[in-house]
């Protein structure tokens, strides 16, 4: 697929009230290069030697449009548009306490089949399972145990049976179908592991009565008869990174799948440094919608757990299924291509970015109803220049 021409990129500063817009050109701008908004200051448009892009903006823009480009750049152009009304996005300062990710307790019914997400291999059978609960916390049980061990010792207290009947969970378990099957590759861990396809499924300490099975290892069948749905790994591991920035004041993280390496170089993690939590931006490089994501600053680690036990390390920890970091590093490099060339990196840093997922889209993406929005057949023209389009001076 030959290169575009020109590359569209807008993220929206929520804090500041402003849209950064990026143009990147693959040849010289010249007199024929034009940078166009939307009447309704909605829609940018760019034309560059007979080809045009076009973006849906993550939000409505105020002012008039007439912006000054820098002169002395030539290939990549940028500028900083005035937001009209930043409540049409969702205030920063919430941006980790709204942690989505698909299949939550609320969504799965007891006629609900799960599968393995490889093979498609039953897992989970409908009618096993009465009831379904989201845990409150990552370390709920801990902190269970550590409110027994301190809580007034009275009889008559009228939070046992509360603090009994929440303690129940915690003993509770999922009994897995005849396909899953036990590897103790762990001292004192166990492995689940997909008989038909030797795939990860979850994993459980031995001297515990309950399983934890990978969101990104599964598919669900939410109703009989629907699809299976299926995410990527990276849907979750974003998710877990939110709810641990969340429940910490330490932003940088380091993530690794937690295997031993007798190598020299050892295995490789990644140290992520979670620079804003919740932005939107659009491209023109991922179609012209506009995504919620986070930006996150990374590179990677060749031996984790020794940075992790050295002298200052006081990162935050997210160990993951040894497939899920294998996709999870893809996926993160894959969205460094998404940025301007000029914002692909911070000193030592790469910079990334990592979709939020939403079971309803907020921002411009929630428009449904426009066109650019839609989905549409391959060779499709999206966009037009509508009556009314102005031009940003250049």
């Amino acid at each position: 697929m030959p290169k575009p021409k020109i590359v569209l990129y807008a993220e929206a500063l929520t804090h500041i009230g402003q849209l950064n817009l990026h143009a990147s050109l693959q040849t010289e701008k010249n007199e024929h290069t034009k940078i166009l908004l939307s009447s309704d200051k909605k829609v940018i448009t760019a034309i560059h030697d007979g080809e045009s892009s076009s973006i849906y903006l993550p939000t409505q823009i105020s002012g008039t449009a007439h912006v000054t480009f820098p002169i002395d750049k030539r290939t990549e152009i940028s500028t900083r548009l005035q937001i009209d009304d930043v409540g049409q996005l969702k205030p920063t300062s919430e941006g980790v306490t709204d942690v989505e990710a698909p299949w939550s307790a609320v969504s799965l019914q007891e006629h609900s089949f799960i599968y393995c997400s490889q093979c498609d291999a039953a897992l989970l059978v409908p009618d096993r399972i009465t009831a379904w609960k989201d845990l409150p916390s990552e370390n709920w049980a801990e902190l269970m145990d550590f409110w027994f061990c301190h809580k007034p010792h009275n009889k008559q207290s009228p939070h046992d049976h509360a603090a009994q009947s929440a303690n129940l969970a915690a003993k509770g378990k999922v009994t897995p179908s005849p396909g899953v099957t036990k590897d103790p590759t762990k001292e004192g861990v166990d492995v689940l592991r997909c008989v038909s396809c030797k795939g990860s499924l979850g994993s459980g300490a031995g001297d515990e009565r309950s399983y934890r099975l990978y969101k990104s290892r599964l598919a669900v069948m939410l109703e009989p008869g629907q699809a299976l749905e299926r995410f990527p790994a990276a849907v979750f591991l974003t998710a877990q990174l939110l709810s641990l920035i969340g429940s910490s004041v330490n932003r940088r993280v380091v993530v690794h799948d937690g295997k031993q390496s007798d190598s020299e170089h050892g295995r490789q993690g990644l140290l992520l440094w979670i620079f804003n939590p919740d932005i939107y931006y659009s491209s023109s490089k991922r179609g012209p919608t506009a995504h919620r994501a986070m930006k996150v600053f990374y590179k990677f680690l060749p031996r984790p757990e020794e940075f992790l036990d050295g002298p200052g390390s006081n990162c935050e920890e997210l160990v993951v299924p040894e497939e899920d970091f294998g996709e999870f590093k893809h996926t993160l490099q894959e969205s460094t291509d998404i940025l301007p060339p000029s914002a692909r990196t911070f000193q030592d840093w790469d910079v990334g970015l990592l979709d939020r997922w939403e079971k309803n889209a907020t921002g411009s993406a929630r428009m449904d109803e426009n066109p650019l929005n839609k989905k549409v057949d391959e060779g499709f023209e999206l966009f037009k220049l509508p009556a009314g389009m102005q031009e940003l001076y250049l």
